[in-house]
């Protein structure tokens, strides 16, 4: 960040960042200690595929998703905070083979039949 940057940060910017980032409850590594993933290559495919769909329905990734790192098993890794909006998309786009994702995927649509 440059001195311009700063003078063109506004209380208000700052406030509107605050604001998102309290709505960003989860980790996405939080799929992995509920082995909804395997490992972290497939967290980020899974993460990538969750911001192409907000990408694609023009939902502001920054207020649903930011890379953070954190240290896992003694080494720093990259890991996301997240919505739950995001954190659920994360999941429908993890490997439907894990049964983890598979029965949250099935309890999903069971629970929009319900409300159709």
């Amino acid at each position: 960040m440059t001195i311009d940057h700063l003078s063109i940060h506004s209380p208000i910017d700052s406030f509107v960042d605050s604001l998102a980032e309290s709505n960003l409850t989860c980790y996405a590594s939080d799929l992995l200690e509920q082995q909804g993933c395997q490992n972290l290559q497939e967290l980020s495919e899974a993460v990538k595929r969750a911001t192409e769909v907000c990408n694609c329905m023009h939902v502001p990734l920054h207020e649903n998703f930011k890379v953070v790192y954190r240290s896992r098993n003694g080494e720093v890794v990259q890991d996301w905070r997240m919505s739950r909006m995001a954190y659920l998309l994360t999941v429908l786009n993890a490997d439907s083979r894990n049964a983890f994702v598979a029965q949250l995927q099935l309890e999903m649509v069971n629970q929009m039949l319900r409300h159709t």
